[in-house]
């Protein structure tokens, strides 16, 4: 999941002068020298980046190459964040997106991919989450470049994060890499790190500034590589379960697709994510202590999520997708949706949808259930191979 390299143009040189701890002003002070920029904006951001650094040297039990990685988002964060301040906000003309909601592991990423290959749908490609406004010089083929690095890294250094989550530069992934630039970041602050006072303090907070970022930063990724007329961006993150209310302000009128899973099995899997992402990062990886936290991590989003889509102003502008349905017949349940969306589905694309799936069978996940101090789940839905059901 989250966690990538400052942009190389935007990368201090030498792994040997990266200080020993984090510091937030430090931080700072490399983002303004790299960018020879200095306007960071309203500094509503800066006591999420505070916490954050402190819950991360504090908390985390970060590894050398953890508090790397750490340092290097962080650093990427606020030079996106100075650039964007620096540049006029492009229109947004697209009309409300589509979102995938729901707990992660539920299967959003094997639908997201899916529905990303209709032409009236534009889902943010990897490359260009990481860098929604580029280093001046930097070109699509640098940015690319770069991604693709990142995820090199990411297969070199956590092959079992890297299967259970697979990603690719050019590919449809998560939005919540755009959280970052305000410093609210859900995932970060449950899956990648152990930083439960950042996590439970972001619980509380209203994020409607941080989404507002959020579609600034679309807007600038749609001017660089415009949709085509009359398409509807297409989104998905388990980060925005906890805050829906925020991201539907930012975003009025978009629709959303809810996917559920059995609660014991989404628990199951999602232990199994964090102790991959913990592990990249950290050392004394605890996952009794994964099991209780994703326990009521899941329990609270999916009651959020639950009085966010009954509300009657939200309601009919959802549906729901069941994990057992779309792991069991991903073409059906993809047409499903479009169908609700007004959007017809031909040869071409359910051929296209035939070969995505022929070319990513879906891989074997085991739940680290006992591990985690969870009791045993039931059987596994049959499947019809499908890979990526985070």
């Amino acid at each position: 999941m989250n966690g990538e390299r400052a942009p190389s143009r935007e990368r201090p040189e030498g792994g040997a002068g990266h200080p020993s701890r984090l510091d937030a002003d430090e931080l700072r002070a490399e983002a303004v020298r790299l960018t020879g920029l200095s306007d960071f904006g309203a500094p509503d951001h800066a006591p999420a980046l505070d916490l954050l650094v402190a819950t991360l040297e504090a908390e985390a039990r970060l590894s050398p190459a953890g508090r790397a990685e750490a340092r290097d988002t962080l650093l990427r964060a606020l030079c996106v964040r100075l650039r964007l301040r620096a540049l006029p906000v492009p229109a947004l003309e697209l009309g409300p997106p589509v979102v995938l909601i729901g707990l992660p592991r539920t299967g959003s990423t094997l639908l997201h991919r899916l529905l990303a290959r209709h032409p009236a749908l534009r889902a943010p490609l990897l490359w260009e989450l990481l860098a929604p406004v580029g280093p001046p010089g930097a070109d699509v083929d640098d940015l690319i470049a770069d991604a693709e690095r990142h995820v090199a890294d990411l297969t070199r250094t956590a092959p079992d994060l890297a299967r259970i989550h697979p990603t690719g530069a050019r590919e449809p992934e998560e939005c919540e890499h755009l959280m970052n630039t305000d410093f609210r970041n859900s995932v970060l602050g449950l899956i990648s790190y152990r930083i439960p006072s950042y996590a439970s303090w972001l619980a509380a907070q209203d994020l409607t500034a941080a989404y507002a970022l959020h579609r600034v930063q679309l807007a600038h990724v749609l001017a660089r590589r415009p949709a085509a007329a009359g398409s509807r961006l297409l989104l998905k993150s388990p980060s925005h379960l906890w805050h829906l209310p925020a991201l539907d302000r930012a975003h009025p009128g978009a629709r959303y697709v809810v996917l559920e899973r059995d609660l014991e099995e989404a628990i199951g899997s999602v232990c199994g994510l964090a102790s991959a992402a913990r592990h990249k990062r950290g050392l004394d990886v605890d996952t009794v202590e994964i099991g209780r936290e994703m326990t009521a991590a899941t329990h609270t989003g999916l009651a959020r999520m639950r009085a966010f889509t009954t509300d009657p102003s939200v309601a009919d502008r959802c549906l729901t997708v069941r994990f057992t349905d779309l792991v069991g017949d991903p073409g059906a349940t993809a047409t499903r949706v479009l169908d609700w969306l007004g959007l017809t589905v031909d040869e071409g694309l359910r051929r296209c949808w035939r070969e995505h799936l022929a070319r990513n069978p879906r891989p074997d996940h085991v739940h680290p259930r006992a591990a985690c101090g969870l009791p045993p789940a039931g059987p596994r839905p049959r499947t019809h191979g499908v890979k990526g059901t985070s």
